[in-house]
């Protein structure tokens, strides 16, 4: 009997090892499947095609995105909207705050084989000063090679979001033989379409609204990345025809999923992904004194003439959030006490009568049909309609909208993006500052660009907070854009994508090093 419990309790023990080796070896499988793993090419899907892939003194806003596989910045914005060391490793300011010394990261080399140091960062700086956003780093009076990855920063005055610049447009390196190629007027024209940098891919081929094309960087300085072979991103405007590539399999990723499709894209298998991503909002001419937006009370009837909550709520398909400030609660500059104009069309009509427009007007609003859908457009269009105003929908392609926003307009409105950030006040000061490089016929009260301003030279937290609140309320107060809601950047990709990188940290900074594809 002894024998015959004995043996049976072996056997349970041999059946419990037998189950627990097996689990094992399914969890070590499953380890293992989970691992990255090297090769394959990432195709992506985009409707939006940069200009001068190769030259960020000439690329702005979401252009920029498709850089960060070649070019990377001297920081980068962590979760809490901080900077963080990338190619700078460390930085002190002097006790004045009128000098910043960054130290260089050591052993990076660029594609064509150049090294990254004090001097090639001088370079991109000096060049940058120039270029289409170089307003934001114009306090840099000078730039001193102190040794081979040390520089001195001179400054003109502090501004706190100096390091927050470096980790997009201004802080992206690239090859000083580039810089100095570009000195020429054919080597700049070269230079635009040939971006050459420290990234973990390095440029193969771009023609614009087709293809951008990157290959394996085996010198990068992250050791053992990439994973990819490469990365190609396929332009593409029609979003039917983007949907269909992305389930024939032709690509693995879309950028900028069409909301309505998000949804069941998810049910049909794939992998969504949803970052925050700006404030949409409307801008007038209402500096042109001879506007019908000059006039304050007509700004503040069309804030309350549009039911934003409606609209996000039906055509944002949970990935939106009406605003009733240009601000989020994400933000460190959004303002608790601020209600500002919620839905109230009589409201709206009562100030189009005070104003003297009892039977309202005929006005356009301008918008891109990539980022602003024709449903979205015409739900404006409709609460519009209902307090009198007559507004035309005027869809522009990439060009002639971005010479809109660059030179202005006439009599009519615009509907924009802002990049959204959890220290917003580098945004805000770059919108309603003197000489924002957007909107230039749109009013921006002297008050709230000295607001503004101080709350970029105040070295405290806390004090940058409570200043980017009141630049929030002034907004408000004088109508000075009219907020729609927050929406969100949706990317959609197979199961076989691992890490993407898509939100580095910053809206539009991708981060692909780490990207690898399962079979």
């Amino acid at each position: 009997m002894k024998i015959k419990r004995l043996m049976k309790r072996l056997g349970v023990c041999l059946l419990v090892a037998a189950v627990a080796v097996t689990f094992m070896a399914g969890f070590v499988g499953q380890v293992q499947a989970e691992k990255p793993r090297y090769g394959g090419v990432l195709k992506i899907l985009r409707g939006y095609s940069p200009r001068a892939p190769g030259w960020p003194s000439s690329s702005a806003g979401l252009e920029l995105t498709d850089l960060y596989a070649c070019l990377e910045p001297l920081t980068k914005i962590n979760g809490n909207g901080d900077p963080v060391p990338f190619l700078a490793t460390s930085w002190e300011y002097g006790p004045d705050l009128k000098s910043l010394i960054l130290t260089i990261r050591k052993g990076v080399k660029f594609h064509d084989g150049s090294d990254l140091n004090a001097e090639t960062v001088k370079m991109n700086l000096e060049e940058r000063k120039s270029g289409i956003y170089g307003n934001e780093i114009i306090i840099i009076e000078s730039v001193d090679v102190i040794d081979n990855h040390t520089v001195r920063l001179n400054l003109s005055e502090f501004k706190n979001t100096l390091l927050h610049s470096f980790a997009n447009y201004n802080g992206l390196m690239i090859s000083p033989k580039v810089v100095e190629k570009a000195k020429e007027k054919k080597g700049k024209k070269w230079a635009k379409k040939n971006p050459v940098g420290t990234g973990p891919f390095k440029f193969v081929k771009f023609e614009r609204d087709v293809i951008l094309k990157y290959e394996r960087f085996d010198g990068y300085w992250q050791k053992g990345k990439p994973y990819l072979d490469g990365v190609e991103t396929h332009y593409v405007k029609d979003q039917m025809t983007q949907l269909a590539a992305l389930r024939a399999g032709e690509a693995q990723a879309l950028w900028e999923a069409p909301l309505k499709d998000a949804p069941k894209l998810k049910k049909e298998g794939f992998v969504t992904i949803s970052f925050p991503g700006g404030l949409r909002s409307l801008a007038s001419d209402s500096d042109n004194p001879e506007s019908i937006y000059a006039d304050k009370r007509i700004r503040e009837a069309l804030e309350y003439a549009i039911d934003r909550k409606t609209i996000s709520d039906g055509l944002g398909y949970g990935y939106w959030e009406a605003i009733n400030q240009y601000s989020t609660k994400k933000c460190n500059s959004y303002n608790p006490d601020l209600i500002g104009r919620p839905y109230n069309p009589e409201k709206a009509k009562q100030l189009l009568k005070e104003a003297g427009y009892p039977n309202g007007f005929k006005t356009s609003i301008i918008a891109y049909p990539v980022t602003d859908g024709r449903d979205v457009m015409a739900a404006i269009q409709q609460d519009l309609k209902k307090v009198g105003i007559d507004a035309a929908i005027l869809f522009y392609d990439q060009g002639k909208y971005r010479f809109a926003q660059l030179k202005g307009w006439k009599n009519g409105l615009l509907i924009f993006g802002q990049n959204l950030s959890i220290n917003f006040t580098h945004d805000l000061r770059s919108m309603f500052k003197v000489g924002a490089s957007r909107f230039p016929k749109t009013f921006r009260p002297p008050e709230l660009r000295e607001v503004l301003n101080k709350a970029v030279a105040v070295p405290d937290s806390n004090d940058q907070k409570t200043l980017s609140q009141k630049g929030v309320r002034m907004i408000s107060d004088m109508a000075v854009v009219t907020p729609l809601w927050a929406n969100a950047d949706i990317y959609v990709t197979h199961k076989s994508v691992h890490d993407p990188g898509f939100n580095g940290g910053r809206r539009g900074q991708w981060a692909p090093a780490g990207c690898w594809l399962s079979e």
